[in-house]
């Protein structure tokens, strides 16, 4: 990347593709589709862990530091529970019980990045995947099968608008801890 070229990066938990298959599965079922609005395309499937902003190279190389100096252990993650927001009307899957050691990697990565130079997060996290944009109701199932998501990485996107929708771009990935 030229140094005065700026990317909008973010942390994300990225999902393997039997958990994308089942995700993709979930969302053709005819309870979500009664909510209305846009699908996410499932290859865009993600969780965002913290958004980073549009950075320099030499603001994504401190960020990859501190990804570099992540100790994390992998974790199980049941997104077991869907969720509304009004105001974007957005339908999104989550998990009733966030694993303590997602808090703690997301703590860490918070920690890390404010030593690169980057704001502090002002909102609390709550680890989501969005499902459906522009949703017409909330008439979306309240239980459904769980999904259980092994999760083993973390990884560094690249998000670009374009004409087309968003794309969304793996740059690099580090492995948790087993």
């Amino acid at each position: 990347m030229p140094p005065d070229k700026r990317q909008r990066l973010f942390f994300a938990l990225w999902p393997d593709e039997a958990v994308r298959q089942q995700l993709k599965q979930l969302l053709a079922g005819e309870g979500f589709q009664a909510a209305g609005g846009r699908p996410v395309p499932p290859k865009n499937f993600h969780i965002t862990l913290r958004y980073l902003g549009s950075l320099s190279e030499p603001e994504r190389q401190c960020a990859e530091r501190v990804a570099d100096q992540i100790h994390a252990s992998g974790f199980q993650l049941v997104l077991d529970q869907a969720g509304f927001w009004r105001g974007p009307r957005v339908v999104w899957l989550g998990a009733s019980s966030t694993p303590v050691a997602l808090a703690g990697l997301v703590k860490q990565l918070e920690a890390g990045v404010k030593s690169c130079g980057l704001e502090p997060e002002s909102r609390s996290c709550l680890p989501h995947l969005t499902f459906l944009r522009k949703a017409r109701t909330e008439a979306f199932p309240s239980a459904f099968p769980p999904i259980i998501w092994q999760v083993e990485r973390l990884v560094l996107v690249h998000s670009d608008t374009l004409p087309e929708g968003v794309y969304y771009e793996v740059i690099r990935s580090w492995n948790l801890l087993r």
